[in-house]
């Protein structure tokens, strides 16, 4: 289901068979009231209390009257309130219209008002009618809604079609529609069209006075209302019996420039489901990554073709056999095989990437143009034939291997053209408002986490210490910032790894977890170093490895991803956490790929899971290729959040030395931030990084780089929220041609290059802009943005703060937790002044545009304001 675009709505109808109980709970959590679908007058199924067929949907027409039918309602209702639905969606209640004349109509009409008063009761009137006109005036009081299909338009099923209702029909039905309205009735009307007709559409049914839900004939594609989804999802098929998406190239390497462009990689396994349906008004596109041509399979090649000009494609690497369909995209394969060498011959300027030369030309693709297509990358052959490797194209693009990754010994990977001009000039997605995960409050985020690993580690100073006193000590009690720690269950517990020393080690736990700025994690029970072979996407024989399976816990032969999980959740709350404080997050360990079953019980547990992905990239080799996506997606909203950026292990060739190496961080910290902020300031190490003066050392280089820059500090949790949200986040514009943003944790949108900065006076939802104009700060969970300057941008707004806004408003409430000292930047804002909850009065100092108010690190509750006029 499109949940991300649902949440604009605060009451949604569904098939009920169709969602899954995650589902349902993820609606209750946005306070979206689900409706289930459930048919009074028909069945697709043939029954005792069937009477008749209709032929329109080779459906049966029930007897209203019958005692099985009614129970058959009454149980059906009782099972959907059981199951968590707010309430039903009546359909065909007219169909008993159908019958002959030897079926009483007063009957069957004195049945229908009995079951939905049965089914009123269940549920508490929360009850949509769909049209039932006759009986209405029984109704009024058991209902709360009514739905009329077919005002300005019906559709017919049997040769698909749109046509236009009279005149007639219109008075007809606007009349009933109003009467409805007296008998207290909220009226919606549901119109068919096709999609580019489909706003005009739901504007003339507001006119009448209405609320508008314009679709397809069969609602299998997302309707027009009062607003329209800004398309954001990319199709990408894959098959996870050939390779599991984790070793994918597409979401391994491209997903992360599709996130950066505000898109949403929509993976389609279709080892578990069908190719869907393609929606324009969900889908903005479909990508095709494969290095085997066995990828394709008649089924993915005939609805690769069957879309084509419904929403671009962009095929890439090994070309599937099928000439027909790269034909229709605008290239074929030449007949005869040119000679070898090859060289290039053209390279479009705008599409080359990080590779400084043309990748090695072995096996090309031998293909030529066709009609609507231009060429992008070309090379000669000896006997001087034009050979096509890239082209845009009608639909879309083709990029053939190996003109996309290259990986050259002892150098890594790079990419031979740019991903961004591949997927914005070449594939032809738009520019949209971004969805972020890097920034908060205008300033990049700082978060801060520690795996369990070396926690019992002696380190090489006076007294010798444990490893993690010394991090307790020098970093976390020193820097006071919000962090994530973590312990490996077996290492300190009683009857573990170090028992005798366990009393000790418990209790440096709970120091640490005691400390108001600390959340709590677990880094598992025994540290399982393969979790690819636990989920059974790989084989790994024991004997291969260079430390078994997991720690070598005593009478611990077999892994338990209850005992990893769950149970090492459990000891953490009852043996290590303070009263007040439980814990919210699962670091994985060791190659940390867990595969569905571990991240549903970490979801079972109530906690979000973070660590692997692959960023790890330096000035060796500053490429993307090296920076992973946000996070990866399973199957029932399962998703597992990639670590931003990785920690000390992979800087210090696995801790093997140099241990300073992890200063090289800030190397990744400035790649990540230009040309493009990828991620937040990421600081994620062991405690083992407290073992040599070295490790320690670069550890707090890291961090005073950090904070000698702008930045805003938060837990690893709320980053996790926020990245788990990017999924279900969502953009629509209304009929004003204003944007809209949805979102339940993310608080910031970043402006493309080539988009003006909206108006923050006529804009709701929002606290600011930065002065350069590049992020948006939301307030709400709906913000909706004007792009309209007619009326002048005088009001105080806020530009950057140090802090995460959770109550904004001026010359009203103002609420943030400030780990260190704030500072608020605030434009139009000289006659302002924050006053605390105390009293306490504080003015900013101004330059230029910017007032910049510093308040003292705590939670502040109060106002700020601000003199009207004088801003």
């Amino acid at each position: 289901m499109p949940l991300a675009e649902m949440t604009f709505y605060s009451r949604v109808v569904v098939q009920p068979e169709l969602v899954t109980e995650h589902e349902l709970v993820w609606f209750k959590k946005r306070n979206i009231a689900v409706y289930a679908y459930l048919s009074v007058g028909e069945s697709f199924n043939k029954s005792e209390s069937s009477l008749s067929l209709n032929p329109n949907w080779n459906s049966h027409i029930a007897d209203l009257t019958s005692e099985h039918w009614q129970q058959h309602m009454q149980n059906s209702a009782a099972l959907l309130k059981a199951r968590g639905f707010t309430g039903l969606f009546l359909d065909t209640l007219d169909s008993y219209q159908l019958l002959d004349a030897k079926h009483s109509k007063p009957e069957q009409q004195a049945g229908l008002v009995d079951i939905i008063k049965n089914l009123s009761n269940t549920f508490n009137k929360h009850l949509i009618l769909n049209r039932g006109f006759e009986v209405l005036p029984k109704l009024a009081g058991f209902a709360s809604d009514l739905v009329a299909e077919g005002l300005y338009s019906h559709y017919n099923p049997s040769d698909n079609s749109y046509k236009l209702t009279t005149k007639d029909d219109q008075t007809w039905l606007i009349a009933q529609l109003n009467k409805a309205q007296t008998l207290g009735f909220n009226v919606q009307v549901i119109d068919y069209a096709k999609p580019n007709n489909r706003l005009a559409m739901a504007i003339k049914i507001k006119q009448a006075g209405f609320t508008p839900w314009v679709t397809d004939g069969h609602l299998q594609t997302w309707g027009t209302s009062s607003i329209k989804p800004v398309p954001r999802r990319i199709l990408i098929p894959y098959n996870s019996k050939v390779k599991p998406l984790i070793y994918t190239l597409v979401h391994l390497k491209l997903a992360t420039m599709i996130e950066y462009l505000g898109y949403i990689p929509d993976y389609v396994d279709m080892a578990k489901r069908p190719l869907p349906l393609v929606d324009p008004s969900l889908h903005a596109g479909i990508i095709s990554w494969t290095v085997s041509d066995a990828f394709y399979t008649p089924t993915l090649t005939n609805w690769l073709e069957s879309n084509l000009g419904v929403v671009p494609q962009l095929i890439l690497g090994e070309l599937p056999n099928a000439s027909k369909l790269l034909l229709k995209l605008g290239v074929e394969s030449l007949n005869t095989s040119p000679k070898a060498p090859y060289e290039l011959a053209h390279f479009e300027p705008w599409l080359k990437g990080e590779a400084t030369t043309a990748p090695a030309i072995t096996k090309p693709y031998f293909l030529k143009l066709s009609k609507n297509a231009t060429p992008l990358i070309t090379i000669n052959s000896a006997d001087n034939l034009a050979v096509v490797q890239a082209a845009k194209t009608k639909y879309g693009a083709v990029v053939v291997a190996p003109w996309l990754i290259d990986a050259l010994p002892m150098e890594g990977s790079k990419w031979v053209i740019d991903p961004r001009t591949l997927l914005t000039k070449a594939m032809g997605l738009p520019p949209i408002l971004v969805p972020d995960t890097t920034t908060l409050s205008g300033r990049r985020m700082l978060t801060i986490h520690i795996d369990g690993d070396g926690f019992t580690s002696v380190a090489h100073f006076a007294g010798k210490p444990y490893s993690a006193e010394v991090i307790r000590d020098e970093i976390i009690e020193h820097y006071k910032l919000p962090l994530t720690s973590s312990v490996i269950q077996a290492d300190i517990e009683q009857g573990g790894l170090h028992s005798k020393m366990s009393p000790k080690l418990e209790a440096i736990a709970r120091d640490i977890f005691a400390l108001p700025y600390v959340e709590i994690a677990s880094h598992t029970y025994s540290h399982p170093y393969f979790w690819t072979a636990l989920s059974g996407r790989k084989k790994i024989d024991v004997d291969d490895t260079d430390y078994g399976f997991h720690l070598d816990v005593p009478g611990y032969n077999s892994i338990s991803l209850k005992k990893e999980i769950t149970d090492s959740i459990k000891y953490i709350n009852e043996k290590l956490s303070p009263k007040n404080k439980k814990t919210v997050m699962m670091l994985w360990s060791g190659d940390a790929t867990p595969g569905p079953k571990a991240l549903e019980l970490a979801r079972d547990a109530g906690v979000l899971n973070v660590n692997g992905g692959n960023t790890d990239v330096n000035a060796d080799n500053p490429s993307l290729t090296h920076v992973s996506p946000i996070g990866r997606p399973e199957r029932d909203l399962l998703y597992q959040i990639y670590a931003p950026i990785l920690n000390e292990n992979v800087y210090t060739n696995l801790w093997h030395g140099p241990y300073y190496g992890f200063r090289r961080l800030t190397e990744t910290f400035e790649i990540t931030e230009k040309p493009y902020r990828l991620k937040p300031y990421t600081i994620y190490f062991h405690f083992y990084s407290a073992e040599v003066p070295a490790g320690l050392e670069a550890l707090k280089h890291n961090i005073d780089y950090v904070l000698a820059r702008p930045n805003t500090p938060v837990h690893l949790s709320d980053y996790a929220k926020i990245a788990k949200d990017f999924y279900f986040s969502a953009l629509a514009k209304n009929s004003d041609d204003e944007w809209l943003f949805s979102s339940k944790s993310i608080r910031t949108l970043r402006i493309p290059s080539d988009f003006d900065v909206p108006n923050v006076t006529q804009s709701t939802g929002i606290s600011g802009v930065t002065q350069k104009g590049d992020y948006i700060h939301i307030t709400d969970d709906i913000a909706q943005l004007s792009f309209d300057h007619t009326q002048t941008n005088n009001s105080p707004y806020l530009a950057s703060a140090n802090v995460a806004i959770d109550t904004w408003q001026v010359n009203g409430p103002v609420k943030f937790k400030a780990w260190v000292p704030a500072t608020l930047d605030l434009i139009n804002a000289r006659s302002c002044e924050f006053i605390s909850h105390m009293g306490k009065r504080f003015k900013g100092t101004s330059r230029g545009k910017i007032t910049q108010f510093k308040l003292p690190e705590g939670q502040f509750y109060g106002y700020l304001n601000c003199k009207r006029g004088a801003f």
